[in-house]
């Protein structure tokens, strides 16, 4: 968060210098206008996540560092069937028992009404409502007083998630180094 607002604030200037030297107004007000609402969607976005990554820490939510799966390799491999270790070949079970033991995995792995309440919180912190508020307000505006230049927005409204992405690659890429 450090790294990402100076790169914010460089890129808001540089847009502002590029749209100053178009001759129409409605470049400038549209560029901006997207620019700053997306800026704050990315700030309330990351604030909000940054905010349920400490909750979950102080309630011990984390899973233990070296867990033996991430998210990912569940998604794509379900069954670990690509897995390095080599189990015990099972015994010949009936397909009505397969069946039956698949059923009570899923059950066993299907989430509570209110583990999915809990992580669709920071979807709907205040912030986040409020920047998302502002930008389609800010389209809305533009749009009735007929100074929408729609490929300033979209570009401008881009600007401020690459330039997030970007910083946060180079942030990791420098923290890699140092490791």
């Amino acid at each position: 968060m450090r790294r990402l607002l100076p790169t914010l604030g460089i890129g808001a200037v540089l847009l502002l210098l590029a749209t100053l030297l178009s001759p129409e107004r409605s470049i400038l007000v549209s560029a901006q206008l997207a620019y700053w609402s997306s800026v704050l969607v990315v700030l309330a976005s990351f604030g909000s996540y940054r905010r349920m990554v400490r909750k979950r820490l102080e309630a011990g939510m984390v899973p233990e560092t070296g867990a033996d799966r991430d998210s990912i390799d569940k998604l794509e491999d379900p069954y670990d069937l690509y897995g390095d270790e080599e189990e015990a070949p099972e015994p010949e079970r009936s397909l009505r028992e397969t069946i039956r033991e698949e059923k009570r995995r899923m059950k066993k792995n299907r989430r509570s009404p209110m583990a999915t309440a809990r992580d669709a919180v920071p979807a709907f912190s205040f912030w986040r409502l409020g920047a998302y508020g502002v930008l389609v307000l800010g389209f809305f505006f533009l749009r009735a007083q007929g100074m929408l230049h729609l490929g300033a927005y979209l570009l401008s409204l881009g600007l401020p998630i690459v330039l997030a992405v970007w910083t946060l690659m180079r942030t990791e890429e420098s923290h890699a180094e140092e490791a």
